[in-house]
């Protein structure tokens, strides 16, 4: 009996061996400082909008707290005044993938959106709203006591 209960613990040592040796590959892991450039957010945007610029408005209602202190849920409250809106983007900046929300309206419905974000760090929150094919947005920047995204 004890014999066969030796054998049992030598093949569970052998088990991680064995799956290290077959499991796929599925590439080399990036440091967090290397996935993304100062560049990317910039071409994450320009992308976004198909090329176009942003105007900066006041008729943007952006009401995010100045300090979170918990990055996992920072509550969020965006209301567009501009007529006809058609949809928002919410952009956290310094996130590992900053295009936090995409929301879409119907016509006829209010620009009025209030949710929870999650935050790596302290960064820019920009929220962009397309009204009558132009960009219109505004931003805040929110500072965070605890990371939220890791």
């Amino acid at each position: 009996m004890a014999q066969s209960r030796r054998m049992f613990v030598r093949m569970l040592a052998m088990l991680p061996a064995l799956v290290a040796l077959w499991a796929p590959k599925f590439g080399k892991a990036v440091p967090r400082s290397r996935q993304r450039t100062e560049d990317s957010f910039g071409a994450l945007l320009a992308e976004t909008l198909a090329g176009a610029s942003w105007i900066e408005t006041d008729r943007i209602v952006l009401d995010v707290p100045d300090l979170a202190e918990n990055g996992a849920i920072v509550p969020i409250s965006v209301e567009s005044r501009l007529p006809n809106t058609s949809r928002l983007l919410i952009f956290v900046e310094k996130n590992p993938k900053p295009l936090a929300a995409r929301i879409h309206f119907p016509p006829g419905t209010d620009g009025f959106v209030s949710l929870r974000l999650k935050m790596n760090e302290t960064s820019p929150i920009l929220v962009i709203a397309e009204s009558e094919g132009q960009f219109f947005g505004t931003q805040r920047i929110v500072r965070v006591m605890i990371g939220g995204c890791g």
